[in-house]
């Protein structure tokens, strides 16, 4: 598989610490991503596409101040492609601050045409990908360290929904995967966050034969400032779980 860097040089100083966003580069994670840039937070943002890692460096650059942006081609669900960004941060001495595992895709269709192949993209996407970026990050993360895990999932990972049985399957998991690695973790300098953001007006719906009326979606950046907010804090309180909804 590709794999590829873009880098962005916004300042040169030497890192130590960083911010991972996966599937950064549309949608919710590049939202959270400029937020991050725009307080000064160094962030590594994981893609699969080279021109929308293209296109997000660009909006970084204008967003930077005093800090520095790094970009990856990175299909999280590619163990491969998880241990070179574990070099990476590795060979570059960063510590990572903030692990946001947000990749996702989505997939609505009635439950008699589900096949292995969907099965293992879903799956592959939304808890395989998790799982495996979350257990590198922590790998390198020494115990004395304090590090946040940001698993952002869906409300699909809290109720189920009709024609969406493989993605409800996949959160679900992811769910409970948050839970056991929270109870693993607890008395440790690990604190992990469980978000349920609800519908919004992203790629995410540009689903073939699918038309979806998501006029009424929350706004990306909006859901980003909320979680960001929630997230990054000076004092020593932390929140746990976050669900987000839009008004009816």
């Amino acid at each position: 598989m590709e794999f590829s860097r873009n880098w962005i040089h916004l300042k040169k100083i030497r890192m130590k610490r960083i911010s991972v966003i996966s599937g950064g580069t549309s949608g919710l994670g590049l939202e959270i991503a400029d937020l991050l840039i725009k307080s000064g937070k160094n962030v590594l943002v994981l893609g699969r596409k080279s021109e929308k890692l293209a296109s997000a460096a660009v909006r970084f650059l204008k967003s930077a101040k005093n800090c520095h942006a790094e970009s990856m081609t990175c299909n999280i669900g590619n163990e491969k492609d998880v241990k070179m960004v574990g070099q990476f941060l590795k060979d570059n001495s960063y510590s990572v601050d903030y692990l946001f595992n947000n990749a996702g895709i989505g997939l609505f269709m009635k439950a008699e045409k589900s096949t292995s192949a969907l099965i293992d993209t879903i799956f592959e996407a939304n808890i395989k990908g998790m799982i495996l970026l979350t257990s590198e990050i922590l790998s390198l993360t020494p115990d004395e360290q304090e590090l946040t895990i940001v698993n952002i999932m869906s409300t699909s990972a809290l109720l189920g929904r009709a024609e969406e049985t493989i993605y409800c399957a996949a959160k679900w998991g992811a769910r409970g995967y948050t839970e056991a690695l929270r109870t693993e973790l607890k008395g440790t300098k690990r604190n992990i966050i469980a978000v349920y953001p609800g519908g919004m007006m992203t790629d995410f719906w540009n689903i073939p034969d699918q038309n979806r009326d998501i006029s009424t979606f929350m706004n990306p950046a909006e859901v980003a400032e909320k979680i960001v907010n929630a997230v990054v804090v000076t004092d020593r309180m932390f929140v746990t779980d976050i669900t987000i909804n839009r008004k009816k």
